[in-house]
């Protein structure tokens, strides 16, 4: 697909999935637990994660990914370690509740919904809604809860008073950071933005999702289809529309268990692969070689031409770390350099 298509406008789209979405922020809670709902019923079944059969854990994780951009760790007892810790007596609808089901530690993860009930998917009755005080088991299993949605801390983030920056200006990407300039740049110009608190985060991970909407947007790519050919990618998935549109130009494909994965996160091969087709650089050769990347390795020729094209020079061990999760920072690196071809 040539770069050409990238037009001014989509361009200016392209970094938006990396700004802090006050709307969906706003609309979170009841989103989450719509889809949350949406799944009364389905069996609980050990590892699963798709609408066949859901595990506590990776219940939570998939209609996280379904609503918002919020992506979970994977096990309970990661979960319980995600976002602000908080009191049973302060609990609100969308928080992350816990329990004690295997004699120490945590076992079991749900959602608060309201009411003194949560929804999770049991062991025996699947996806369900149950009594958190229940006196007959979860009562006493109760062993805390976790605030991970935006909503339900913009009371606190409004009473906060942020030092506002000039454009492109973040506090936490200093003058020092490899990244400053392309990261600057780029605000600067409009085609990417921080967060509501003046952070870029350039250190947090990408993931498939956010990787197809942005190319989605890059690409000016129709994104009004939101039926994904994915088992894991609902209509309702805040990234459904962009995964469409890059499936059908066969720019992302799934697992071999037809899943696309979008909470995972964009690895540097995959990176590397995507930007290979998107802003054609097969006339691109480079004359060195990266330690880690043999000339069998899947991404090898697309590692290749990106280096070959200047975007990007490995670390420096001299590997590329094709496996490695692409951060915002390294991402808006490969964007302007691949913009400024």
């Amino acid at each position: 697909m040539k770069k050409i298509l990238m037009t001014a406008t989509s361009v200016l789209l392209a970094l938006t999935v990396f700004s802090a979405n006050t709307d969906l922020a706003d609309a979170s809670v009841s989103d989450v637990i719509d889809e949350a709902k949406s799944h009364l019923g389905v069996p609980y079944q050990f590892g699963g994660t798709t609408p066949s059969g859901f595990d506590c854990s990776g219940y939570l994780v998939y209609i996280f990914n379904q609503t918002t951009d919020e992506t979970l760790p994977r096990t309970a007892a990661q979960q319980s370690n995600y976002g602000e810790s908080i009191s049973k007596s302060d609990l609100q609808k969308g928080d992350l509740v816990f329990f004690n089901t295997r004699g120490s530690g945590v076992g079991h993860s749900g959602m608060y919904i309201g009411g003194g009930e949560f929804i999770h998917s049991s062991a025996s009755q699947g996806i369900s809604i149950a009594d958190i005080d229940d006196p007959y088991y979860w009562g006493d299993r109760y062993v805390g809860a976790q605030r991970v949605l935006e909503e339900n801390n913009k009371e606190k983030v409004k009473s906060e008073t942020f030092e506002p920056l000039p454009d492109g200006e973040y506090h936490d990407v200093r003058k020092s950071f490899f990244a400053y300039h392309e990261i600057t740049q780029l605000g600067k110009d409009g085609i990417i933005n921080g967060y509501r608190d003046g952070t870029y985060k350039p250190n947090n991970q990408l993931s498939r999702g956010q990787a197809a909407s942005l190319l989605a947007n890059a690409l000016d790519l129709d994104t009004s289809s939101t039926n994904a050919p994915f088992v894991d990618v609902s209509p309702n998935n805040h990234h459904a529309g962009a995964i469409t549109a890059v499936a059908e130009e066969g720019l992302f494909t799934g697992n071999t268990d037809n899943e696309f994965m979008p909470a995972d996160p964009m690895t540097r091969g995959h990176t590397a692969n995507v930007f290979y087709h998107a802003f054609d650089l097969g006339g691109y050769a480079y004359d060195g070689s990266f330690d880690d990347v043999s000339d069998s390795h899947q991404f090898s020729r697309h590692i290749d031409a990106l280096a070959g094209a200047g975007i990007t020079t490995g670390n420096k061990d001299g590997d590329y770390e094709p496996g490695r999760a692409t951060t915002r920072a390294h991402f808006a690196v490969f964007l302007y350099e691949s913009l400024n071809l």
